[in-house]
This record gives C-alpha cells, structure tokens and sequence, in this order.
C-alpha cells in the first residue's frame, strides 16, 4: 500500500474535525505487520507513519475495493 492511496484518509494536522474516532482490537500478528509497516516508512522517509494514519489508508482502501 503506497503512502497517499486516497486523498481524503490522511488529511493535515487539524483537518480531521468531522472524523469519528474509534477504537479497536488488533490480532498480535496484524499489529505487528502495522508496526513493521510504520517502520520501513519510517526508516524510507514516506508519509503517514502513524498506526492510525496506516489503518485509515487500509480501511479507505478496502472499502473502495467493496465500491468497485
């Protein structure tokens, strides 16, 4: 999953006023692929880096899968 796959699931700083925020369990092996994930955009310097910033860009990008 590349960084910025949709424009709208990363907003600024500031910008997420009309977002729902949620929590949720995670499976130990699905948080760790999250962590790993963070890591390496880290490490390569990308976008979004944060847990929550990675499950926003999964769950855009499932849901426009289910669209099509």
């Amino acid at each position: 999953m590349k960084a910025g796959t949709s424009a709208d699931a990363n907003p600024p700083y500031g910008k997420k006023s009309s977002f729902r925020k949620i929590s949720l369990t995670l499976s130990q092996s699905a948080y760790q692929k999250l962590i790993a994930e963070a890591a390496r955009r880290k490490i390569t310097n990308e976008h979004n880096q944060l847990l929550s910033a990675l499950i926003r860009e999964a769950v855009d990008e499932y849901l426009s899968r289910l669209e099509s």
